[in-house]
């Protein structure tokens, strides 16, 4: 190319799309009218993921989820795929926010050698990881332009199903029940604020049956059926 030549534009760079990784999270109410209440914790301002953002408990699925507990019960309603995220929702509730969602069990036997730290925590508290007492809210994939994407299943479980007191962690600060029926808890993103109002749906009964998928296609949030939650799929 000469000097006079006019230069030709490079085609710009596709940006990489990154893989949405499986996780689960825990919507937990208590009371109703202005009396509701959610457990919620902020995440602390040096998060590159969220900063400063109100949210349940939730987290990353591991490995180690898809195993069955020996101190649960109830899965058996749920496909594995969302068995394995009811588990992940359980376990990273009790990571970040320090509460345990069971069953009380007045049978449960001192920790057994070998189990893992969450069952432990469950054995030694006398209570049962019954997965019946969660409702499957729903489904969100954070959207492709995102450094660090999550394909996440929500579920609701009732404060009378919460044994200890929450407190905060590395993970989350200001945890607590917060008085959502008072003042609406902010910052929130629109997916929790989606995923907020299906939970508090189903919990008065007035929720559709169908759990929605929030998604983007072509680079506009839609709401879809999401029917993962079949026994027979």
């Amino acid at each position: 190319m000469n000097d006079t030549e006019p230069a030709r534009l490079a085609p710009a760079a596709q940006p990489a799309i990154v893989r949405p990784r499986d996780a689960a999270s825990l919507i937990l109410l208590r009371g109703a009218g202005r009396d509701l209440e959610l457990l919620a914790g902020r995440r602390p301002g040096h998060m590159k993921f969220m900063p400063g953002v109100y949210v349940f408990p939730g987290g990353a699925i591991d490995r180690e989820d898809g195993r069955k507990w020996r101190v649960e019960q109830g899965g058996e309603r749920l496909p594995q795929r969302l068995l394995r995220c009811a588990r992940a929702a359980l376990r990273e509730t009790w990571e970040e926010v320090g509460v345990l969602v069971g069953r009380r069990d007045t049978a449960a036997t001192p920790a057994a050698h070998g189990l893992t730290a969450i069952e432990t925590a469950y054995s030694e508290r006398g209570v049962t990881a019954a997965i019946d007492v969660l409702t499957y809210v729903g489904r969100a994939i954070t959207p492709t332009p995102v450094f660090r994407r999550f394909n996440t299943r929500f579920f609701l479980g009732d404060g009378s199903a919460v044994f200890g007191d929450p407190v905060s962690t590395e993970e989350l600060e200001d945890v607590g029940w917060h008085p959502i029926g008072r003042r609406p808890l902010a910052p929130f993103r629109d997916v929790t604020e989606f995923m907020l109002a299906r939970a508090m749906a189903l919990r008065a009964g007035t929720a559709s049956p169908e759990a929605p998928l929030l998604c983007t296609v072509r680079n506009r949030r839609r709401v879809v059926v999401c029917r993962e939650a079949a026994l027979d799929l």
